[in-house]
């Protein structure tokens, strides 16, 4: 049976596809799942499709220097960029997951490449978060925890289509964890 304080945290994770696992109480937040059909559909469609373009271009002798041969090269240009613009957004979403975070009764334990920290009331300052503009339709939030000695200690990284959802969803995970380490 799920534990209903858990409930809500569990589904906001799943929606920005962060994996976790929760176990008798604890719940541990890890690497972000990587959604196939995004890859396929958002990276490596238009990157074989600009690769196919290019090549039958080449191999028909195309002019790369005539008159209305400049749509094409854009055209080339957009799915190479789209290619790399998702590839990077979904770096970077699986980078802001990588470190492992485990939430204890009480305590957020953290594993970095750093070291093993344990939080608890006595060594969190505060959560802070903040959301980017990415471009025109996305938006990426990051939320922080900053222990006693100023240093901030990343959590979560999402990104969504709507500033005011990566905002609510920011605070909501910034009070669930204040409650959660009663602090």
């Amino acid at each position: 049976m799920k534990n209903p304080n858990t409930t809500i945290l569990e589904s906001k994770l799943k929606r920005h596809k962060i994996s976790y696992v929760s176990e008798n109480g604890t719940i541990i937040i890890g690497k972000s799942k990587t959604d196939y059909t995004i890859v396929l559909g958002l990276i490596i469609f238009p990157l074989i499709a600009a690769l196919c373009i290019t090549a039958f271009l080449i191999w028909d002798n195309f002019d790369f220097f005539g008159a209305n041969r400049g749509k094409i090269i854009v055209g080339i240009i957009f799915l190479f960029g789209t290619a790399f613009f998702n590839f990077s957004r979904i770096q970077s979403k699986k980078d802001s997951n990588n470190n492992l975070k485990t939430l204890l009764p009480k305590v957020i334990k953290i594993k970095n490449e750093f070291g093993d920290y344990n939080f608890d009331s006595n060594n969190i300052k505060a959560f802070s978060y903040n959301a980017k503009e990415i471009n025109e339709d996305l938006y990426e939030g990051t939320l922080y925890l900053v222990d006693t000695n100023n240093q901030e200690h990343q959590i979560l990284g999402f990104d969504d289509d709507n500033e005011k959802y990566v905002l609510n969803d920011l605070k909501w995970f910034s009070e669930y964890l204040t409650k959660h380490t009663e602090m």
